[in-house]
């Protein structure tokens, strides 16, 4: 990989931000052009809401488990109730069916991860390995900017050149996350993940921690944030900062947190996430009530079968107007 190539994305000095469909441009595999990033995309941001909405129709994606911790299969559209603020919402849409996914791989290379960039970068092939023939990855690196550096797609590996990155710059976890959830609402899959590889401490987004919870939320996208956090070199102050948004990120989506992977529990947790997503039933409602109040919407499903665990994302943000 050429170095140019990493340093216009590890530059101290961040280039704003420009674009309505995209806050990159995206990088061949090889990584060999340098991101070029112009413009100010909160500015965007201010004009109008961050959540898009073309249609009321609200997807769920949810996960079942029993009391032994394995999926539940074979429950039926009438084991489910919807409760939206409390009130009960008509099923539209289920299917239980195993579909393929997509998932957005966003694997730090900030300065930050110094120490723990080799586990990230094992914690991603290993993932990837461990996807379906059917199933769809991209990959992105972010530090002070961030890239797309292998396109959505059916790959048996990351590419090789990820292998050659060094930990250097800030960190623009949200600036990346929002991109990633923007890419993932335009494909066509309805189970969509992120599996973010990361300290969880952002140094340089323009984004805030809300608004790409925004995004996420508006894409129907399970965040599963895996803590590489050096505790040996952040303040403790720092460390529960970070901790607190990688878990915000997780659990307001339906996602998981993991904590301090390695070795072999690595692995059983990436082939558990897989099975979660093969293994996800996808519930659809429509609002009783259209709502356009840009205001944060609960939401809770729960399942007629004793000592089961339900996740799934706990609302969304309505459009405004």
């Amino acid at each position: 990989m050429r170095s140019s190539a990493w340093r216009g994305i590890c530059a101290s000095a961040r280039a704003p931000i420009r674009g309505r469909e995209m806050l990159h441009r995206r990088i061949p595999a090889v990584l060999s052009i340098v991101v070029a990033l112009n413009g100010g995309w909160l500015q965007h941001a201010e004009q109008e809401p961050i959540l898009r909405l073309d249609a009321p129709l609200v997807l769920l994606n949810v996960t079942v488990t029993g009391g032994d911790g394995r999926y539940l299969s074979k429950l039926e559209e009438r084991d489910f109730t919807i409760l939206e603020d409390g009130r009960p919402q008509p099923i539209v849409h289920f299917s239980a069916e195993e579909t393929p996914f997509a998932v957005a791989i966003l694997l730090d290379v900030s300065g930050s991860m110094e120490r723990m960039l080799r586990i990230a970068r094992a914690a991603a092939r290993g993932f990837v390995q461990g996807l379906r023939e059917n199933d769809v990855f991209a990959l992105y690196a972010f530090a002070t900017q961030f890239a797309q550096v292998q396109p959505f797609g059916s790959y048996p590996e990351i590419e090789p050149e990820v292998w050659s990155l060094k930990a250097e710059g800030y960190t623009a976890l949200y600036d990346c996350l929002v991109s990633a959830a923007r890419d993932l609402a335009a494909r066509p899959e309805k189970r969509r993940a992120i599996l973010l590889l990361s300290d969880g401490a952002d140094t340089a987004s323009r984004a805030s921690l809300e608004e790409a919870l925004r995004e996420a939320l508006a894409a129907s996208v399970t965040i599963y944030a895996v803590d590489l956090m050096d505790e040996t070199s952040a303040s403790p102050t720092d460390v529960l900062r970070a901790r607190s948004a990688l878990r915000a990120l997780s659990e307001q989506t339906g996602g998981r947190y993991i904590r301090d992977p390695g070795g072999a529990q690595m692995d059983a947790t990436f082939r558990a996430i897989v099975q979660e997503l093969g293994h996800q039933y996808t519930l659809g409602y429509y609002p009783a009530l259209e709502r356009r109040d840009g205001r944060w919407h609960r939401i809770e499903v729960r399942v007629a079968r004793p000592g089961v665990t339900v996740r799934t994302r706990r609302g969304y943000y309505a459009p405004r107007g």
